[in-house]
This record gives structure tokens, C-alpha cells and sequence, in this order.
């Protein structure tokens, strides 16, 4: 049941980064993939890694999502990181809005704290339940971005069945809740299934997923670190050539 209530959790944080290895990174999106030959062996295996993943996207072996959860009220500028860790180590992912990309249309960044960043321009006027992706790019912070194909949206079909649960669901409200630098409110779901006790906070004033906090067994498995706002971001990766000298 740990491991259902784990699967749960995961599809919250909605990472929409495909299937990642897990490596530790400290708050604020330090690069974990650039190769050095005087760096450790575990660095260059994280390399390697990303490598592969970002072959794996630019050859179409993986899509990325055509869905990007995100807020009502959208700003570049704005930048929202959290840090897990489900039991194999802290991660963070870091998401960022860098620029405006047509009429309600923004460029979002993801650096997904496995050696290289997933991008998307994203309609923030799409209706709600319909994706949102209309490009995406992969690659290493900066570098230049590379263009990926974005996985076909397949609307559900058909009434699925119900599914018997014996899970004790509880909803309560919160205020007043200071995290990564902003003071939040919202609701709190407790889910209370098989001994196990999973508890998520999500925010009605937060960005991206909302999500700020998610406790399993008393333990904290995910938490907001960063929330802020910067007119002057820097984008992760290179959307503008370098102006020659």
C-alpha cells in the first residue's frame, strides 16, 4: 500500500518530465550533468545520463507531456522549486516562466535536476482538461534548446469503473503557512489507507501545481523551497544567440 500511496504522491507533483533517475542537487538548480575528466565518477555517470535522456527525447524515443499544470494568473518571471525525496535521495525540480511566446502564451522552463532542462510553450488560455503544450524543447542549461515532438493528446473514453477504496479521506483548510519565501493558504487533503497516512497541502494562491507540501507517515517527502519573482530572470537555456563581438 506504501508504494501505491508513493505512486500517488508522484502523479501530485505532476513532473511531466518522463522517467528520471534521481540525483542529490542543492536548492536552486545547480547542474548535476557537465562533464569534467577531473570530476568524480558518480558525476560523470550523471552525465552520462542525461545525455542518454536528452538523445532519448531528441530522437523520439520519449514525447514530453502535453500537459503542463499551471496557474491562473501567469507572469514571466515567476519561478517555483521544490525538493523531494520519496526514499533514493533528494531531488530538486525547479520550474520557471522566462518569457512571453504570442497572445497568452508563455515559454516554461523545467530543470529537472537530472543534467538537463525540458521546455514548453504553453497556452495559458487553454480550456480546462484540454492540453496546454504546443511546443517543447529539450537541453543542458546554456546551451541552445532542441525541438522534441509532443506526446498526442488521447481524450478518455468510454465511463471507467468505479474502484473500491477503504481509504479515509479528510479535506481541511489552511492559512497562514509560510514556505520558500511566501505565506499561502488553501486545502489540505489527509488520505488514510492501509496504516498508511499520506497528508498534501495544496495552495489556491500557488503556481505551477499548487503543491507546497506532502507528508507520508509523519515524514515530509516534498516541500517548496523557492517561490519568488524576478522581472530580470535568466533563462536555463540559450533561446538567443550570442551577439557577435
Amino acid at each position: 500500500m506504501k508504494s501505491v500511496l508513493c505512486m500517488m504522491a508522484l502523479a501530485l507533483l505532476v513532473t511531466l518530465a518522463g522517467c528520471k533517475t534521481t540525483t542529490d542537487k542543492g536548492s536552486g538548480g545547480s547542474d548535476n550533468g557537465k562533464s569534467d575528466s577531473g570530476k568524480s565518477g558518480g558525476e560523470t555517470k550523471a552525465t552520462d545520463m542525461s545525455d542518454t535522456m536528452i538523445k532519448m527525447y531528441v530522437d523520439g524515443q520519449m514525447k514530453a507531456s502535453p500537459f503542463v499544470a499551471i496557474h491562473e494568473v501567469v507572469s514571466t518571471g515567476q519561478m517555483w522549486e521544490v525538493t523531494s525525496d520519496f526514499g533514493a535521495g533528494k531531488s530538486a525540480s525547479l520550474w520557471q516562466i522566462v518569457k512571453m511566446s504570442g497572445r497568452g502564451e508563455f515559454i516554461v522552463e523545467n530543470d529537472t535536476g537530472q543534467g538537463y532542462v525540458l521546455a514548453y510553450r504553453v497556452d495559458s488560455w487553454a480550456d480546462a482538461g484540454q492540453p496546454n503544450v504546443k511546443e517543447a524543447w529539450v537541453g543542458k542549461k546554456g546551451q541552445e534548446p532542441r525541438k522534441i515532438e509532443v506526446m498526442e493528446w488521447k481524450p478518455a473514453s468510454g465511463t471507467a469503473a468505479p474502484v473500491e477504496s477503504k481509504a479515509k479521506v479528510t479535506n481541511e483548510k489552511f492559512a497562514d503557512v509560510k514556505m520558500g519565501g511566501k505565506t499561502f493558504e488553501g486545502d489540505l487533503t489527509i488520505v488514510e489507507d492501509g496504516g498508511n497516512t499520506t497528508k498534501t497541502w495544496v495552495a489556491s494562491n500557488g503556481w505551477f501545481n499548487r503543491v507546497i507540501r506532502m507528508d507520508m507517515n509523519g515524514k515530509t517527502v516534498m516541500e517548496l523551497t523557492s517561490a519568488h519573482f524576478d522581472e530580470k530572470v535568466k533563462p536555463l537555456l540559450q533561446w538567443e544567440k550570442p551577439k557577435a563581438k
